[in-house]
C-alpha cells in the first residue's frame, strides 16, 4: 500500500464519543461531495476542491497517540475519493480497532472495495426513492445506486446502519415511511435511526432560512405504519 498516496481532508477530530454507538473514535472527515443537501451540518466540506492534500501517512501520524478504539470516516462524501481504500486499509493494519464509515451510498463499487476493512457502515438514506433528487438537488437520480451500496454491505459481514435526517420544510412523515418500506424491500431488517435537522453554523445561511427543526410529536402518528421488521428509532439532538 502506497502510503504517498493523497487524498483530500477537511479536518481531523482526534475523540469523539458520539459518532459510533458506546466506542470513543477519532473522526476523520474527508473532503468534497457530489450531493447538494440542503441541510448539510459540514456545507464548507461540499466543494471538491475543499480540504488540503493529505498522505495516508499524514493521516497516520495525525492521529497517532489518540486514546480511542476506532475510526469514523466521513465528509463530505469519502467514497467519491477513491484513495479511501487505501486509507481504510492503512488504518485496519495500523492502530487497528472498530473502523466505521459513513457514506450516501452514491459508489457502490469503491464501497464494495471497502468492505474488507470495516466494521461498520453509516448510510444516509436522504429520502423515498420516488423524491431522491429533493434531497439531493442533483439531475441524476440517485437512488439506484444508493440501493445497490445498501445491498451490497447487507451482501457482507459488515454492520449496516441506515439513517435518515429529517427536516421541517424538505420532508413529511410520510416521507419516513417510503424509505422504511424501501429498506424493507431491498431485504433490510433492523434498527432505522431517524434524527432531528439542528440548526449550526455549519449550514449555509441561505439555507437555514428556510428549514425548521422539527417536533417529535409530529412523527408520532406514522409508528404504527412503519413495516414491523423496521425498528424506528429516534435521535433527536
Amino acid at each position: 500500500m502506497r502510503h504517498s498516496q493523497t487524498m483530500r481532508i477537511g479536518s481531523i477530530l482526534d475523540l469523539s464519543l458520539v459518532d459510533v454507538p458506546k466506542i470513543p473514535v477519532s473522526v476523520i472527515f474527508m473532503a468534497g461531495c457530489n450531493f447538494d443537501c440542503p441541510y448539510c451540518q459540514n456545507a464548507e466540506l461540499l466543494p471538491l476542491d475543499s480540504g488540503e492534500e493529505m498522505t495516508v501517512q499524514e493521516i497516520l501520524s495525525s492521529t497517532e497517540g489518540n486514546l480511542v478504539d476506532g475510526f469514523c470516516i466521513t465528509g463530505g462524501e469519502p467514497t467519491i475519493q477513491k484513495e479511501l481504500v487505501g486509507l481504510l486499509k492503512a488504518l485496519k493494519e495500523g492502530p487497528g480497532g472498530h473502523i466505521n464509515l459513513n457514506t450516501q451510498g452514491s459508489v457502490p463499487w469503491i464501497l464494495e472495495q471497502c468492505l474488507p476493512y470495516l466494521d461498520s457502515v453509516w448510510l444516509d438514506v436522504k429520502n423515498p426513492p420516488h423524491a431522491y433528487r429533493r434531497i439531493t438537488r442533483t439531475q441524476r437520480d440517485w437512488w439506484p445506486k444508493v440501493a445497490e451500496s445498501i445491498t451490497t454491505v447487507l451482501d457482507s459481514d459488515v454492520e449496516l446502519w441506515p439513517r435518515t435526517t429529517y427536516a421541517s420544510g424538505l420532508m413529511t412523515p410520510r416521507d419516513l415511511i417510503g424509505i422504511a418500506e424501501a429498506l424493507e424491500a431491498l431485504g433490510y431488517s433492523g434498527e432505522y435511526m431517524v434524527q432531528n435537522y439542528v440548526a449550526s453554523a455549519g449550514v449555509r445561511e441561505s439555507e437555514a432560512e428556510s428549514l425548521g427543526e422539527p417536533d417529535l410529536e409530529d412523527l408520532s402518528s406514522i409508528e404504527d405504519k412503519i413495516p414491523d421488521c423496521i425498528d424506528l428509532e429516534y435521535q433527536w439532538r
